[in-house]
């Protein structure tokens, strides 16, 4: 893949940075706790990349026992322009996409790993939603459709965490057929 934000956003790691980060900020250590799976040398690693690269910034830095703890936000919206894919070839874009699916996965064995089994498991009950559906669209009613879930996803990703709320994957991908 070339060198770009596109290179940046499609590696494991950062997508669960830039995933937890979507919302939210975090310190370093806070995001070692959401991606525990990650040696925290590895993740600073990371995180510096995201930094340099633009994905993400510094909005606080706090002194602690001799040394400073930054605190991260997205610097922009997590999402990628045409002109970030520039360059990108069909292996890239594969590439880029089981990174993707790979990443979603584990989110779904994180979950699965933290029910005991033992326990009564109910993914329904817990808002699981597996949906697939088929639509017949013109590129202007798709761009609609488009248009109004992400205003859907912009307006809630604007809640702040909360006792009564659940953190909550949503992903979804349109593949022409």
């Amino acid at each position: 893949m070339p060198d770009s934000k596109a290179n940046l956003f499609f590696h494991p790691i950062r997508m669960q940075i830039i995933l937890a980060l979507s919302n939210q900020q975090m310190t370093a250590k806070e995001l070692a706790k959401t991606i525990a799976d990650v040696p925290q040398t590895t993740l600073y690693r990371h995180i510096n990349a995201l930094v340099k690269g633009g994905i993400l910034k510094v909005v606080a830095e706090t002194q602690i026992r001799g040394t400073i703890e930054r605190t991260y936000a997205m610097a922009g919206p997590p999402s990628l322009k045409p002109e970030d894919l520039r360059g990108m070839k069909k292996p890239d874009y594969e590439q880029a996409f089981i990174i993707y699916l790979s990443t979603l996965m584990n989110a779904a064995q994180r979950y699965f790993d933290s029910k005991q089994d033992d326990e009564e498991f109910n993914p329904l009950a817990d808002g699981v939603d597996l949906s697939l559906a088929q639509f017949y669209l013109s590129d202007k009613e798709f761009r609609a459709m488009n248009q109004k879930i992400l205003e859907t996803m912009l307006a809630n990703a604007k809640n702040q965490p909360s006792v009564e709320r659940k953190r909550r994957l949503f992903t979804y991908l349109f593949i022409p057929q």
